[in-house]
């Protein structure tokens, strides 16, 4: 999920995804912890791009919420302008937008065990 230039809003283009990402989770992925990580290219502030970073990984949990997935089960955490996918690509630089993006880390009880990463392998 990637997002625009200055803007933490889930974007229409992006809403399939994370349905499909919602569906999975609610199959797969019961009492898992999802962390979703938030970034932002490097153009700002570092005190700025964290809460940029944060208020995107919240619009993607809340998105996921009204979509069925079981807040409690979701943390989300901004990065800011760390981890960039294309290291000095800024505001309207080729490659920005793959700096502006939320990531998810699935993270299975104990004993969910290979079957269930098998299953989502198989579905792909």
């Amino acid at each position: 999920v990637h997002f625009g230039f200055d803007d933490a809003a889930v974007r229409q283009q992006d809403q399939a995804a994370l349905e499909k990402f919602a569906q999975v989770a609610n199959a797969h992925y019961k009492g898992a912890t999802i962390t979703i990580e938030g970034f932002a290219d490097p153009a700002g502030s570092q005190e700025y791009n964290l809460r940029l970073s944060r208020e995107r990984a919240d619009a993607v949990r809340d998105f996921l919420v009204t979509r069925g997935l079981d807040g409690a089960q979701l943390r989300t955490v901004g990065y800011g302008k760390s981890r960039l996918v294309r290291p000095g690509a800024r505001a309207a630089d080729e490659g920005a937008e793959l700096n502006r993006r939320v990531t998810f880390v699935v993270e299975t009880p104990a004993g969910a065990g290979a079957t269930t990463v098998a299953a989502m392998t198989a579905s792909r």
